[in-house]
């Protein structure tokens, strides 16, 4: 097993290997002073020249701080918002803003974007890999749609699996904890031939919170399988295939989705998705790839919910369709008005239905309604990387992506969109101490139509240890499929008693999108300081920016009211420090801490998910005869609209013992919450301010792992 050099970032172990995507052997000469990462301009680049402030987190300190999901991991990433709304619902954004539907971070998986297109999000606990089969992650923090496009418009987390060769022959793992969590992983590796393969099963059990408001009980569980493939297979001494498949189903429960509901709406997802990169070096310094993906993503979700027969006629949908106040009137029974001669019209034979019904308008009719859906995204992309010289070396390539939706509930009708790109990225050394980089993103979207992202950087090395830089950037988020071509209605199957006859019905309301949605777009500027000294083990990074996001789409796009825009804008500026100790041999510190203002919100949903303060500190030392232990701290202000502050301290003690052949890893973490109970919105409605909770304080999770 191959065992990377390593030293610390916030507490976490950076890994000097090249990760994700192989490259030209062009890593810089001060590799043992600072680590090399890949995500922000897809080429290596050591810290001291990355034109981004970059947080590392690696295999080893997710274990030697009990971490177990990549939500709870990016905690400690000074700036991340983390909201977990119900027990599988995580709500994740660099620097916040809005919480019910946070869709302007992008997050990839050894290279292949797991954002969905169809409602603009990421599925945090659906994510196809295995905590156990991480290496690391590298959170690129700022706007990177120059490097990866929309969507990457504040943050871009790419997760970089374990190459199949440094994994174990054999290896399992089971935790236990409260809550109802429970989770059990086992891997093997082999070797045949040249090739390397990994096989990863998993199962997770979580029972979420003790209260759900929504749901007035507990109900927010969630159970998955994940199945994962990885090989790599070489052919030759230059070039090499990685083929990644796999597949995650289980069952989510959902508190709610409607007031009429008589069963719980749980979701059944399902994902499969598969990968192939082929990478050849045509010479040292000269490298082409390739890599297709694959990814298609279903949903059944379906209950039973009941409302007055009244709510299913034809003739009140349409009057919907045409003038939502008119048909509200007439279910309150007021007689509408100050609409055109065609509502009025409509309006005297929705009340002519309703009065057909006589006394059973009111009687609740009963019956199965669903939201299901089924998404797919295939991608192609050729990307090829040259070293001109000490001084020039650049990035380049062309994709084209397409992908669907197809949902009877939200779109009406299957919808297709075809994305083309190019893409490129540049450093450029007039002397020794100055790295220059630029870099753009164009691409062309069928729904929402062309945008461009460049970036221009600066990182000027004042000595060997210390390096300072400026950036300014611009990005994009493009309108998902829903924003764009929502056609949202429900329909109930099975109804009882039948209405008219039928026992297929509609509910009067419906929502249709206005289309015409333009990108949503951020101005960022980025100052930064790198400090390095390598004698103490002392890593600090300091960033300070600016951000300003217009042409947003904040808007609460719900069935009664959809109507979405581009008037929302918001100014997100402040300062953020990052650092780590190697304080003794067997010691490690960590400190990191965020002060952000969130000003000029044109929408108040853009300040739900804001802290103006948050940040962790920690500390993991070895006490020897394999015993190790850990504490640290996570707290963030809660500032935003209806949230909470939030405070958590973890304890972590480890034991190992190794045997011939054999090593078993046991952990035992103890967290106590600062709060029982947290809020993570102020709704507007008649739902109030929506609260979480557990019944205790005290938390405890167990776990063992075994590799031979």
């Amino acid at each position: 097993m191959r065992s990377p050099r390593a030293i610390l970032v916030l507490g976490f172990g950076i890994s000097v290997a090249s990760v994700g995507w192989a490259a030209p052997d062009d890593t810089p000469a001060d590799v043992d002073r600072y680590p090399v990462v890949l995500t922000p301009t897809r080429l290596r680049q050591s810290l001291q020249d990355v034109p981004a402030a970059v947080t590392i987190i690696t295999a080893e300190m997710l274990k030697r701080f009990g971490i177990r999901s990549v939500p709870e991991a990016l905690r400690l990433v000074p700036g991340m918002e983390m909201t977990r709304a119900s027990g599988p619902d995580y709500r994740v954004n660099y620097h916040g803003t809005n919480v019910l539907v946070p869709r302007r971070m992008n997050v990839l998986i050894d290279g292949v974007s797991v954002y969905q297109p169809l409602f603009a999000r990421v599925d945090w606990t659906s994510l196809p890999i295995a905590i156990d089969d991480i290496d690391r992650i590298e959170v690129t923090r700022g706007s990177n749609s120059a490097a990866y496009g929309p969507n990457s418009m504040l943050a871009i987390i790419n997760i970089i699996s374990r190459h199949p060769r440094d994994v174990e022959r054999a290896y399992a793992s089971v935790e236990r904890g409260s809550n109802g969590v429970a989770a059990a992983t086992f891997r093997l590796g082999a070797a045949i031939g040249d090739a390397d393969l990994r096989l990863t099963v998993s199962r997770e059990l979580d029972g979420g919170y003790d209260m759900q408001q929504r749901a007035g009980a507990d109900h927010d569980s969630q159970r998955l399988t994940r199945l994962n493939l990885r090989a790599v297979i070489p052919f030759g001494a230059t070039t090499s295939l990685d083929v990644n498949l796999g597949h995650v189903a289980g069952v989510r429960e959902v508190p709610g989705v409607d007031s009429g509901g008589v069963t719980y709406p749980d979701a059944r997802p399902e994902d499969s998705y598969g990968s192939l990169t082929l990478t050849h070096d045509l010479s040292p310094t000269h490298q082409l790839q390739v890599r297709g993906s694959l990814w298609i993503d279903s949903i059944r979700q379906g209950w039973r919910t009941c409302y007055p027969a009244a709510f299913f006629l034809p003739e009140l949908y349409a009057m919907y369709e045409a003038n939502p106040g008119y048909a509200n009137a007439i279910l309150a029974g007021r007689a509408p008005s100050g609409g055109s001669a065609q509502d009025d019209a409509l309006a005297a034979a929705a009340i002519a239905a309703v009065s057909a019904l006589g006394a059973s308008a009111r009687t609740p009719t009963c019956g199965m309604a669903e939201q299901g859906l089924l998404q797919r995204r295939a991608d192609l992309e050729v990307q090829d990387t040259q070293v001109l010289s000490d001084q020039l070396r650049f990035v380049a390539g062309l994709g084209v992506r397409q992908q669907s939706g197809s949902s009877a509930t939200y779109l009406g009708q299957a919808v297709r969109n075809t994305v083309w790109r190019a893409f490129g990225s540049l450093e450029y050394r007039p002397f020794a101490d100055l790295a220059l980089n630029a870099g753009a993103y164009v691409e062309r979207d069928e729904l929402s139509g062309a945008t461009v992202s460049p970036r221009l950087a600066a990182n000027y090395r004042l000595s060997e240890l210390q390096t300072v830089r400026v950036i300014w950037t611009r990005g994009t988020r493009t309108p998902d499929v829903q924003e764009q071509r929502a056609d949202w209605s429900y329909a109930l199957t099975g109804a009882e008693p039948a209405l008219n006859g039928a026992s297929t019905v509609r509910l009067y309301q419906s929502a249709r999108s206005p289309g015409g949605l333009s990108s949503e777009r951020i101005r960022s500027v980025e100052l930064g300081y790198l400090l390095n000294v390598p004698a103490y083990g002392l890593l600090l990074d300091v960033k300070a920016f600016d951000d300003q996001l217009y042409s947003l789409i904040s808007e609460k796009l719900q069935l009664s009211s959809f109507q979405p825009t581009n008037n929302g804008a918001v100014h997100l500026s402040g300062l953020e420090l990052q650092a780590s100790a190697a304080i003794a041999s067997n010691w490690w510190v960590f400190a990191n801490y965020a002060y952000l203002r969130n000003h000029a919100a044109t929408n108040p949903l853009e300040t739900t998910q804001y802290s103006r303060r948050s940040g962790s500190i920690g500390a993991w030392t070895s006490l020897g005869a394999g015993w190790t232990v850990s504490a640290a701290y996570y707290g963030s202000s809660g500032n935003g609209l209806g949230q909470s502050d939030y405070g958590r301290t973890d304890l972590t003690l480890g034991k190992s013992f190794a045997g011939l052949g054999h090593k078993i890893e046991t952990a035992l973490s103890v967290r106590r919450l600062d709060n029982l109970e947290q809020t993570y919105f102020r709704d507007f409605g008649a739902a109030g301010t929506l609260r979480t909770g557990y019944d205790s304080r005290w938390q405890l999770f167990g776990q063992v792992r075994v590799s031979f």
